[in-house]
C-alpha cells in the first residue's frame, strides 16, 4: 500500500492572503464605522430638529410685551451687564427655545450673547440680527422693544433649516463689545453677509458699527430697522424682520 503524501503547505500563500485581506478588512471596517457614525449623527440631528420645532412660538403682542417688560426693568438696574445676558442665555437655551447659546465674557463683567441656526450648506456665511443695550435712559424703551423683537423672531424660527447661518447677537452698546464681535467672526473664519440692526440706532452708531465690522470692505449688506414705540408696532416690525432673515439666510 502506497502511503498518501501530505499536501505541502505554502506559507507564502497565507502571507499573501493576509497582506491582501487585512487592509481590505480594515477599509471595510472603517467604511462601516463611518456609516454608523453618520447614521447616529443624522438621528441626533433629526431629534434636535423635532425638539426645536416643538418649542416654536408664534409671534404675538403678549410675547413681545413679556420680554420687553423684563429687559426694561433690567436696564434700570446697576447690574444690567449681568442680568440681561443671564436672561438672554436662559430664555434662548435648550429648554426654552432650543438653541445652543454662546456667552463670551470680557471687560468689566460684560458679555456677548449669541445663538444661531447653523447653515446647512454655507455655514461660514452669516446673516446676523444685532441688538445693542446700554445705560442711555433716552434709549431704554427702544432698546427693550428691540431686544424683545429679536427674541420673539428667534422663538418663531427655532428649528428652521437655512442655507446660511442665521445668528441672533446681543451686545453692550460699547466699542469694546463691537471689537470682540469682529474678533469672533475673524477667529472662526466667518463672513458677515447681512447685518440687520434692530432698535433704530442713531446714524453715528450705525457708522461706528460698520467701521468696526469693516462692512464696506467685506461687502456686508447693513440694514438699520426703525425703532418701535409699542408692542403692537414691534409685532409688525417682527414680521418684516422674519421675512428679511429668511430671504437672506435662504431656505433649502
Amino acid at each position: 500500500m502506497t502511503d498518501a503524501h501530505p499536501t505541502n503547505a505554502d506559507p507564502g500563500r497565507w502571507i499573501r492572503f493576509a497582506l491582501v485581506m487585512l487592509p481590505v478588512g480594515t477599509i471595510l471596517l472603517g467604511i462601516a464605522s463611518f456609516g454608523i457614525w453618520q447614521w447616529k449623527k443624522d438621528q441626533a440631528a433629526d431629534r434636535s430638529f423635532k425638539y426645536a420645532l416643538a418649542l416654536r412660538r408664534m409671534l404675538s403682542v403678549e410675547g413681545i410685551q413679556k420680554h420687553a417688560d423684563i429687559i426694561r426693568t433690567a436696564l434700570n438696574k446697576p447690574d444690567r451687564n449681568l442680568s440681561i445676558p443671564g436672561y438672554l442665555e436662559s430664555t434662548m437655551g435648550a429648554e426654552n427655545m432650543g438653541y445652543t447659546v454662546r456667552r463670551e465674557r470680557f471687560g468689566a463683567e460684560q458679555s456677548i450673547i449669541d445663538a444661531e441656526l447653523t447653515g446647512t450648506r454655507r455655514p461660514l456665511e452669516v446673516v446676523m440680527v444685532l441688538a445693542l443695550y446700554g445705560s442711555n435712559a433716552a434709549q431704554q424703551e427702544n432698546t427693550a422693544l428691540a431686544v424683545a423683537e429679536a427674541l420673539a423672531v428667534a422663538h418663531q424660527l427655532t428649528g428652521e433649516k437655512v442655507v446660511r447661518s442665521l445668528r441672533f447677537a446681543f451686545i453692550p452698546d460699547t466699542p469694546e463689545a463691537l471689537k470682540k464681535l469682529q474678533e469672533g467672526l475673524q477667529r472662526d473664519g466667518e463672513r458677515l453677509m447681512h447685518l440687520l440692526v434692530v432698535g433704530g440706532p442713531e446714524v453715528a452708531s450705525i457708522e461706528g458699527i460698520s467701521r468696526t465690522l469693516d462692512t464696506k470692505a467685506k461687502g456686508t449688506r447693513v440694514l438699520s430697522l426703525p425703532a418701535t414705540q409699542t408692542a403692537q408696532s414691534t409685532l409688525e416690525s417682527a414680521y418684516q424682520l422674519k421675512a428679511l432673515l429668511l430671504e437672506a439666510a435662504e431656505i433649502p
